[in-house]
């Protein structure tokens, strides 16, 4: 992308709660045109409440904005970077509006999800469409960046820093998706799944290259919600950690690989649930933190903006079920 085809960096994320009193319009607002009934969201609530109904993503999303501002002077955006969230203030229509009142009126996107899925792609994108058009501005989304040597080089050092040895595990983990949306439909362009399992790949080829040796490593799952009858990816974190055990594993070391940033599903599924499975079946859990807080991300995100590194979306990838949404710019 050359430094004339847009005015401002906008960065979409999920967004979160920050008060008790803000996670029941949260989880409305995720679970908006499914059916879920208030009870059932109410015991997801639950979870909240362990956190005071604080979800971290937006503060480090926040922090993501400002550093980027911060270099923001030495390039042609000035300090124009902008935050819009999915599901919490400040909305994309929000945003866009913001823009359009300081004259904005084309802008790239950054989706602080590195893979391709409805809901971890082509959702946010119809997102941004919606907010775009109401404002009148042109948006053009980066690409997918699973691929990007930053990304992979992040997650090797916090591997390698851990110091993976014999009787160690690596266990890398995604939020779970159906069977259905997990490999992807376009010929030539890898899926969900692939993806993830690529960049593991990548990351112990690194970590092997900084300590001279490959650790033991896996994919799980986290945060299946679907219908029992339904078949998501497996196995989920719990499963895959009495696995290790089983096999005579005395540590595990969860890296968090589907996720840019710490968020209240990791700090239940993995923090909470999976650390007390880990405790149950005698294996020492050792957490690693998301590449978001490292400074290479920034910069890799200046990479996608500047010269469009990584995956670009087709009109197939990961189909919309509904039709009455507009389209938003390839990168």
């Amino acid at each position: 992308m050359e430094p004339d085809d847009v005015d401002a960096l906008v960065v979409m994320s999920f967004g979160g709660p920050e008060a008790m009193d803000e996670v029941m319009p949260f989880l409305r607002h995720v679970t908006a045109g499914r059916g879920i009934p208030d009870d059932r969201l109410t015991a997801v609530a639950e979870q909240y409440r362990a956190f005071d109904g604080v979800s971290p993503l937006n503060e480090y999303n926040r922090e993501l904005v400002a550093r980027l501002c911060a270099q923001a002077p030495d390039s042609w955006l000035g300090d124009r970077v902008y935050l819009a969230n999915r599901n919490s203030d400040p909305f994309p229509a929000d945003t866009f509006r913001q823009m359009r009142d300081a004259g904005i009126t084309r802008v790239a996107a950054f989706v602080t999800s590195a893979f391709s899925s409805y809901s971890g792609c082509r959702q946010y994108r119809e997102n941004l469409a919606v907010g775009a058009a109401a404002a009148d501005i042109g948006v053009r989304v980066l690409p997918k960046f699973h691929d990007h040597p930053l990304l992979a080089d992040i997650w090797a050092d916090r591997v390698a820093a851990a110091a993976p040895g014999t009787g160690d595990r690596l266990i890398f983990v995604t939020h779970s998706l159906p069977l259905t949306q997990s490999l992807g439909v376009v010929p030539g362009v890898t899926g969900y799944l692939p993806q993830h399992e690529e960049l593991g790949a990548r990351i112990v080829e690194r970590v092997a290259a900084r300590t001279g040796s490959a650790p033991d490593w896996t994919l799980a799952f986290q945060s299946r919600s679907g219908p029992p009858h339904q078949p998501w990816l497996e196995p989920d974190i719990s499963a895959a950690i009495t696995a290790a055990s089983e096999a005579g594993v005395s540590r595990v070391l969860v890296a968090p690989i589907g996720f840019c940033s710490d968020n209240l599903e990791i700090r239940w599924d993995l923090d909470t649930v999976a650390a007390e499975t880990a405790r149950e079946v005698g294996v020492e859990m050792v957490r690693l933190e998301p590449p978001q807080s490292d400074a290479r991300f920034t910069d890799m995100i200046w990479d996608l903006l500047r010269r469009g590194s990584g995956i670009s979306c087709q009109v197939a990838c990961c189909p919309n079920p509904r039709t009455d949404l507009p389209a938003v710019g390839q990168a």
